[in-house]
């Protein structure tokens, strides 16, 4: 029989945008994401827009509150204020590194 493969824009708080970002960089399936983890996850999107021609200047902890919640199958709100600054201050170093700047 077989084994459904749960596609990412099947998980909870993610849609068919993100989908095609982690797509171009290579992640189809949510199993994938889980295995990543959110933070690895989110580096992979940004990637993935870069790739696909798209700005990755919506570098920020949003996008990282929703793949969260997407692995650990919670509500984003329901995400301790904790880990919202560590996802807040991850992106902040990440915006400043200048990694994901658009080249012309």
């Amino acid at each position: 029989m077989a084994v459904h493969k749960k596609k990412i824009s099947e998980m909870r708080n993610l849609g068919p945008a993100v989908e095609k970002d982690l797509n171009a960089a290579g992640i189809f399936y949510a199993e994938e994401v889980k295995k990543l983890g959110a933070k690895q996850t989110f580096i992979k999107m940004l990637e993935g827009r870069l790739k696909r021609g798209r700005s990755a200047g919506c570098c920020n902890a949003l996008y990282l509150y929703a793949l969260y919640s997407a692995i650990k199958g919670l509500d984003f709100r329901s995400i301790p204020v904790s880990k919202k600054q560590e996802f807040r201050d991850f992106t902040n170093k990440l915006r400043q590194s200048g990694r994901f700047l658009k080249s012309k």
